[in-house]
């Protein structure tokens, strides 16, 4: 059985979600198997499967997987695929019977509910142990109101293999923009990364990356830029290891009074009021 670390197990306790980015070069088989803490998949790049009662579902980029905890499930690369895989897990405890209605395995999420869920994400913050953590309570209204709005009708219709011809799906595409825009955030927003860097790196134009962003997150890229800086700031001054001029450096302010106002702004306390905090 599986049992996650300590430092997530001690989150889970305190009543909070946690939230895992993981990429990987290529996705190797996960279970079939059980674990003591219940579990969503997201798959953001790939052509992976999930385990679906006995059977192996496909789970394409643009899919949702729900797995409470003591109940067989698993995760692979699909037969043949041997390309990278980019997934958001999200762990989490809850009382039986949270997933009434949701179906076992991956379900396939309207441009609406995909929204929703990027918006769940982006909600997070981090823990003072450095995990990216949603108050339980967030992620269980979600998955009520989802399991309302996919009904009975959504578990009788499977995900189409990623064989199967199909039209191009825009939804998915900007989708893998959007994760891609992420990952370029935590990697390089403490570089100095703006706006036009990030478009320029992921080859759109602003315009686009401005849609892609409001799309996902209802926000622009520079809202999500300063987010991740203030959000990486308050880890790092709560960490105690850095003072205010360091960690401004860290996470791409270019001068200590810019990286003030703008934490005093978001947070409304200065840096080092905020970092004497008990």
């Amino acid at each position: 059985m599986y049992r996650p670390p300590p430092a997530i197990r001690a989150a889970l306790d305190e009543g909070c979600a946690v939230v895992e980015h993981k990429k990987k070069p290529r996705q190797g088989a996960v279970g079939p198997g059980v674990q003591d803490v219940d579990e969503l998949f997201v798959v953001l790049a790939g052509e992976l499967e999930m385990l679906r009662g006995r059977s192996w579902a496909p789970a394409p980029p643009g899919t949702l997987g729900c797995f409470p905890r003591r109940k067989r499930y698993g995760i692979r690369a699909r037969r043949g695929y041997d390309g990278p895989a980019r997934i958001v897990s999200i762990l989490f405890r809850a009382s039986a019977g949270w997933n009434a209605g949701i179906p076992a395995g991956p379900v396939r999420l309207n441009a609406v509910w995909w929204r929703r869920l990027l918006e769940l994400e982006a909600g997070s913050d981090y823990s003072p142990r450095g995990q990216r953590v949603l108050p339980l309570a967030d992620l269980l209204s979600f998955l009520e109101r989802l399991a309302r709005a996919l009904g009975a009708k959504a578990a009788k219709q499977p995900v189409r293999a990623a064989a199967e011809p199909r039209r191009p799906d825009t939804q998915a595409e900007w989708f893998e923009q959007w994760a891609r825009a992420e990952d370029l955030i935590r990697e390089r927003a403490g570089e100095g990364l703006d706006a036009a860097g990030l478009a320029q790196a992921l080859h759109v134009s602003p315009t686009q990356l401005r849609r892609i962003f409001h799309a996902a997150r209802g926000c622009s890229p520079k809202h999500a830029l300063d987010a991740w800086r203030i959000a990486e700031a308050r880890r790092l001054l709560r960490a105690g290891k850095l003072n205010a001029t360091q960690v401004a450096a860290r996470v791409g302010y270019r001068t200590l009074q810019r990286f003030s106002a703008a934490f005093k702004a978001a947070t409304g306390q200065s840096p080092g009021k905020y970092a004497r905090e008990p």
